[in-house]
Parts: structure tokens; C-alpha cells; sequence
């Protein structure tokens, strides 16, 4: 079967593309890109975007497979751009592909949860138990002797002193920037007071000086006879 022959963008040109080709590619590609579990499209899986793209009945200009992968590679170029942007895009691709190539909320959610607090916790036999044998302690589930349990509890030991320096610090860390933030504001109040003092004293150098002002006669300026 003859394709029909329509005019060719010279090289490709990216303002050759309308935002009803755009759509249209958009769709096409992303059906193969989710079939492929995301991967990347192969030579056909190109070839038949591009007859999904020629599809379309308006006379528009012919695409090659070349063409709308390259266009798709800006596309992506673009919506990286517009995901950057510290303000949510009114770009009208953005939705197509933010549900095709951006993170999914239950990543994002993993990105974006706090660390949870250290936790540390130890069960160690007693020295003073008297079911040991001969100072020797086992750990449970490992058939690993200690003389003595001393290096089990150093280890202890040094875990939980770890646990505490880790608290103590993420509570300094809290009380600095509490104390931060006192100071911002105290600093930002102080400001404010010596922008209302200087204001003040504008106000009252004018009114003394409308003070001295002389005061003239309406008769001060008459002619002389």
C-alpha cells in the first residue's frame, strides 16, 4: 500500500509541528513506552508512531520516524525544564508527560519522607545470671560464644552511646534553629522600630522648620509713594 505523499519539513524543523501533531505523537509514543514498561522504543515501535502522527487528515507536513523521535526527545528537554520552575507549568504537554516520564507519587513520597529517629535496641543476658556456663554467653539464633559476654556488652555499650550522641545532636540542631529564628524576628522587629523613630524625627524637623519660617504682612509689599 502507496503512502500518500505530502510535503517534508526541511530537516526536520520543530516549529513544523502543531500542538495537534504534538498531541497525537505524544499518545502514539506513549501507548508503545508503557507497553515496553518504559523502555525504549524500538526501530518499529518508531515507524508506526510516525504513520500514527501521517494519520491525521489535515494536510499537515509529512514526519518521519527520525522526526518524532527527535521531537519526542525535546519534548522531554522541555518538560524537564518547565518541572524545574519553582511554579507549576501552564506548558499544555506538561500532564501527558508528567504521567508518562515523571516520578510517581509512591516514589515521591519515599523522596520526600523524613528520616524516622533512631532506634536502637539490644537484649543481652545478665552477667550475674546464673544459668550461664562457665562465663561463656551465646547469642541467640547465632551459636557464637563470648568469654564472659564483655565484647557483647561493649558493643552494647557503644551502641547505645552512639544512640544518645545522635539524639543530643538532632536536639541541638532543633534548638539552633529555633534560636535562629528567634533572632530573625527580634532582628526584623528592631528594624521596623528604628524605621518608625526615623520616620518620627522627619516629622518633627519639618514642623520645626515650618516654625521658623517668617511670617509676612499682607501690606509688606506695597509700593512705595
Amino acid at each position: 500500500m502507496e503512502r500518500p505523499t505530502r510535503p517534508y519539513a526541511p530537516g526536520g524543523r520543530e516549529d513544523c509541528w502543531s500542538d495537534d501533531a504534538t498531541s497525537v505523537l505524544i499518545t502514539a509514543w506513549g501507548d508503545r513506552y508503557l507497553r515496553l514498561n518504559r523502555g525504549n522504543l524500538r526501530q518499529k515501535d518508531w515507524k508506526e508512531v510516525a504513520d500514527a502522527v501521517n494519520s491525521r487528515r489535515d494536510g499537515a507536513v509529512f514526519k518521519t520516524d527520525g522526526q518524532c523521535k527527535n521531537r519526542i526527545d525535546t519534548l522531554k528537554k522541555k518538560y524537564k525544564l518547565e518541572k524545574s520552575k519553582p511554579f507549576p507549568s501552564t506548558w499544555i504537554f506538561y500532564d501527558s508527560l508528567d504521567s508518562l516520564i515523571g516520578v510517581p507519587s509512591s516514589n515521591a513520597a519515599v523522596l520526600t519522607r523524613p528520616p524516622k529517629p533512631l532506634t536502637l535496641a539490644l537484649t543481652l543476658k545478665s552477667a550475674a545470671d546464673p544459668r550461664e556456663s562457665d562465663g561463656e554467653d551465646d547469642v541467640e539464633g547465632g551459636g557464637v560464644g563470648l568469654a564472659g559476654g564483655a565484647a557483647c556488652r561493649e558493643l552494647a555499650r557503644a551502641i547505645l552511646k552512639f544512640g544518645e550522641i545522635y539524639e543530643r545532636m538532632e536536639s541541638s540542631k532543633q534548638e539552633q534553629m529555633v534560636e535562629l529564628e528567634k533572632q530573625r524576628m527580634a532582628f526584623t522587629k528592631e528594624l521596623e522600630v528604628q524605621r518608625l523613630n526615623m520616620f518620627m524625627d522627619a516629622q518633627l524637623e519639618l514642623e520645626k522648620m515650618k516654625k521658623k519660617r517668617p511670617k509676612y504682612s499682607k501690606h509688606s509689599s506695597g509700593k512705595k509713594l
